[in-house]
């Protein structure tokens, strides 16, 4: 955050400016400002009509009356509630207050929030990322509310607010980047009002724009906080799983290199031996499912911070070895489809995940967020992306192999899908005979059954001939045959019913091998349709098939998602970024 001064509301206060509706910029504009939330605010679902439920919502923005004085019924002023477990954006005059954009997300510390509105349509940008494109507006105009806080009966806003500031143009996520941070002299173009709220005494601020449009505090008091470095020193960490093997085993490694860098000591335990120990990493790996070792292990470790991924039973039983440090739950990943997260946290999870942890992690992955925020709403709860060293795992350079590629990457399992993914390439096969596809799996964690019906289906599409299976290939191999595959003309296939971070997607995109994806949600992150990737429904082999002849065909679209994956990659997913966001969880959760 920009300041160290800020003002604090206490959930029954407000912050009134002269000129309450700002009518003279309509349906193009910004509204951005910093804000630490402290309580959590009622999510309804997204719409353009009628007057919806209000009470606890946190407007930091309140929605001022649009017909407030001149009876314009047709203008509404736009609000903006902010809790921890979301923001929403309203719109109000008569007979009118509709929630159209909802985005539920953990909120934690200090974020900068920006609502843009372009032709009456509104988007979100969290600390200059876009998050969510809400519903067009009914109105004929939707104008910047200048009361922050709340008003009765609407709802009031709980936590701090500081640097707000009204645009009459709508702003770019680069632009929210490069100003987020930055103190303005209140003369730049288009800025219609800048409220820095660094005064920190009596009750009036200062709208720093040449408009002169002041505020009176009415209750919300001063506050000031000293920026404190990051805290890691000694900082030691344990992080569990089932089994070394696929995406996590990949994240832990992963994070334990982005980490390790910044002098945090990680270590790993697994309840079962599998093929990623074969993937070294310099520091202690655990295999046992011994509660007397675990209990061992965690005494001598002396460790500040337990990550246990998915393991509900391990919750308590760390709990019942009296460890007294940070417990906290770490899911990548949810059952076979999207329905299922959330019957499972709330039937299966709930009450040993709300007992025995002080918090919840997860990557930002949709349904995720939705699940998490709805069924543990008061719940810590910290959302980032998983990281990724782009520099020790890249594009290399081989010869050119003869045949067109199109590589697979999973179990041979029901989420992994590998019945459409035969399909797929059979299909592609007899277009163009030339291609081979590469499967890569571990061949250790398939049953008997799915095993020969896999085996069966092959022979039933005559692909035997055109298809090579690599089991339990190294990790660093990986690369090599991503870059392979990409450079040979083909693509990565992945054909996931659901991923909570699709670590092969991603690799597959730095070393320059185009993808063809389900929307299977984790990949969101990664993909956006013709920009760094290609998306294709679920199920809906005729579109897989159209979508991977042109990546196959269009040269100048196969070259600029190649381009474009690799530098999406680099920016969004950089370990030091990780790095903040786990020792910012960590200090977080300490004090």
């Amino acid at each position: 955050m920009l300041r160290s001064t800020f003002l604090n509301f206490n959930g029954q206060d407000n912050l009134v400016t002269q000129k309450q509706l700002f009518k003279e910029v309509k349906n193009t504009f910004t509204i951005e400002f910093w804000a630490r939330p402290e309580d959590i605010r009622e999510s309804e679902k997204e719409s353009r009509r009628g007057v919806t439920q209000t009470l606890n919502q946190r407007f930091a923005v309140t929605p001022v009356f649009g017909a407030y004085k001149d009876g314009n019924h047709s203008l509404a002023g736009v609000g903006i509630s902010v809790g921890k477990n979301g923001i929403s954006v309203y719109e109000h005059t008569t007979d009118y207050l509709p929630p159209v954009l909802v985005f539920n997300g953990s909120i934690n510390g200090w974020v900068h929030i920006a609502v843009v509105y372009k032709n009456k349509i509104p988007a979100l940008f969290i600390n200059g990322e876009y998050a969510r494109t809400g519903l067009k507006s009914l109105r004929k105009s939707v104008v910047p509310s200048g009361i922050f806080g709340g008003l009765n009966p609407y709802g009031f806003y709980k936590g701090g607010l500081s640097e707000i500031r009204i645009w009459s143009i709508a702003k770019t996520g680069e632009d929210l980047k490069g100003i987020m941070n930055q103190e303005l002299s209140g003369e730049e173009e288009d800025l219609v009002a800048y409220w820095k709220l660094d005064e920190g005494f009596n009750s009036v601020v200062l709208d720093s724009t040449p408009n002169q449009n002041h505020g009176t505090v009415l209750g919300a008091k001063w506050s000031s906080y000293q920026k404190r470095e990051l805290e890691n020193k000694n900082l030691n960490v344990l992080f569990t799983f089932f089994v070394p093997s696929g995406g996590v085993e990949t994240l832990n490694r992963q994070r334990f290199y982005a980490l390790n860098k910044k002098g945090i000591k990680c270590d790993f335990l697994y309840s079962q031996s599998g093929t990623g120990l074969q993937n070294k990493v310099n520091t202690s790996v655990f295999i046992t499912s011994s509660d007397e070792e675990i209990e061992r292990i965690i005494e001598k470790g002396s460790y500040d911070a337990i990550i246990v991924c998915s393991d509900l039973l391990l919750l308590k039983k760390v709990r019942s070895f009296g460890y007294k440090g940070l417990l906290i739950y770490d899911n990548q990943g949810l059952g076979f489809n999207k329905e299922y997260a959330e019957n499972y946290l709330k039937n299966h999870a709930y009450s040993d995940i709300e007992e025995y942890t002080d918090a919840i992690m997860y990557p930002k992955t949709p349904h995720l967020i939705e699940a998490f925020e709805k069924i543990f709403p008061s719940k810590k709860k910290y959302c980032f992306h998983n990281c990724f060293d782009t520099n020790s795992f890249k594009y290399e350079a081989h010869p050119k192999v003869n045949q067109i590629i199109i590589g697979w990457v999973g179990r041979i399992e029901e989420n992994k899908n590998w019945k459409d993914f035969l399909t797929i390439g059979a299909k592609l096969i007899q277009k163009s005979p030339n291609i081979h596809l590469w499967m890569f799996e571990d061949n250790t964690l398939s049953t008997k059954d799915e095993r020969r019906n896999f085996e069966n289906r092959i022979k039933e599409l005559g692909i035997k001939d055109n298809l090579t299976i690599y089991a339990n290939q190294p990790h660093s191999k990986m690369a090599e045959y991503f870059s392979k595959i990409g450079d040979s003309g083909g693509f990565l296939c992945s054909t996931s019913k659901v991923e909570g971070f699709g670590y092969a997607v991603l690799e597959a995109m730095v070393c320059k091998c185009p993808v063809l994806s389900t929307d299977s949600d984790g990949v969101r992150s990664f993909i956006t349709h013709d920009l760094t990737g290609k998306f294709f429904q679920l199920g809906n082999i005729n579109q897989a098939v159209e979508q991977g002849e042109e990546l196959l065909s269009n040269l100048p679209l196969r070259e600029k998602i190649r381009i474009n994956a690799v530098n999406h990659i680099n920016e969004n997913f950089a370990p030091e970024k990780y790095v903040e966001n786990f020792i910012g969880m960590i200090n977080d959760l300490k004090n």
